[in-house]
């Protein structure tokens, strides 16, 4: 034991030099508009409040963003801006992007990936971001963390709350963790969700918790191939967890169009409780105020073990409820690994 212990102080002056010189190495952003293309580790050393434009943009890989517990808020009135944003220059993925720690709030999206791989979002609290005046043609508003045409990335230990659209969203990606976020009265009450998946295939959505949204967890748009395991879903307005496709009528015709179901999807082992209108549900939207249940009366996603109330989907699709208890649903971890 002496030889160890003697051995670890001969070290540690060593090792405290090395620990200052990487923190001393990290470069002082100190403005709105910066714009960061060398690998590196960056920190934010003050609050950037009412940006004209993007707080900060990344459009190079190996890059670290510690926001060092600052806030970035975006100024009134400004159309798609973000507080952070990554996206390439050059249409290949930018990867090994880290951007964690700090408060971004008042942008149209809060925490923005874009072509993005291998990256990670971390210990962000994303507020407040706001619906902006329609573009015609479009449905704008603000989002906490968005994910759009990105692979195999993090997005962890986050706190998204107030947003008047979805706390998370996800488009066009694969390989995904979302674990441990918490999501907390995002949208206007009748839509918005904690989070919300389109086009989304094989990622892993654990251990979250999403209360008093317009939505808890939505899949959507022939999202594919995800596990949503041990998520904590209960209070929201409209519903908890969805398996989400499409119904369309023709008026001219009255031929019926159903698509882009949502299918191979794993629910296991969450609590979806308490939602005002329905806690699961595996149906078609007819762009009105109905789901509409599968024609072909077949199952298309994987209902195991879930506790909650209330279901809309084919008979016996989403099963039979069950107790689960800290054990089972990992987002009651209060260790929160």
């Amino acid at each position: 034991m002496k030889i160890r212990e003697n051995c670890i102080w001969a070290v540690l002056p060593t090792l405290l030099l090395i620990a200052g010189a990487a923190h001393a190495g990290a470069k002082n952003i100190t403005e709105c508009g910066t714009i960061l293309t060398e690998p590196g580790n960056y920190k934010l050393v003050k609050d950037l409040l009412d940006c004209p434009g993007n707080g900060v943009e990344i459009v190079g890989s190996d890059i670290t963003l510690n926001l060092h517990g600052h806030k970035i808020a975006c100024a009134e009135n400004n159309l798609e801006v973000a507080g952070v944003i990554t996206y390439s220059l050059t249409g290949s993925m930018i990867r090994n992007v880290t951007i964690k720690n700090g408060h971004v709030s008042n942008c149209r999206d809060g925490i923005v990936l874009i072509q993005t791989e291998d990256s990670k979002v971390m210990n962000i609290t994303s507020t407040g971001n706001t619906k902006w005046e329609p573009v015609p043609g479009q449905f704008v508003y603000g989002t906490g963390i968005t994910v759009w045409m990105s692979r195999n990335n993090v997005i962890m230990h986050n706190h998204t709350v107030g947003n008047a659209g979805d706390g998370i969203g996800s488009w066009e990606s694969s390989g995904n963790l979302f674990k441990h976020n918490t999501s907390t009265d995002n949208g206007d009450g009748w839509s918005g969700s904690g989070i919300n998946l389109s086009g989304e295939h094989n990622s892993r959505i654990m251990c979250n918790r999403m209360h008093g949204n317009a939505d808890g967890i939505i899949l959507w748009d022939a999202s594919s191939g995800n596990l949503l395991r041990g998520n904590l879903v209960t209070g929201n307005v409209n519903t908890g967890i969805g398996m989400m496709g499409y119904y369309w009528q023709d008026p001219d015709t009255a031929d019926e169009y159903y698509y882009a179901m949502s299918s191979g999807n794993t629910i296991r082992s969450n609590i979806v409780q308490g939602q005002l209108w329905v806690d699961l549900f595996e149906a078609y939207w007819d762009f009105g105020e109905n789901l509409l249940l599968n024609p072909d009366g077949i199952c298309r996603n994987s209902w195991e073990k879930n506790q909650f109330g209330t279901e809309i989907g084919v008979p016996g699709c989403i099963g039979a409820p069950v107790m689960l208890d800290e054990e089972d649903v990992c987002a009651l971890d209060q260790d929160d690994h």
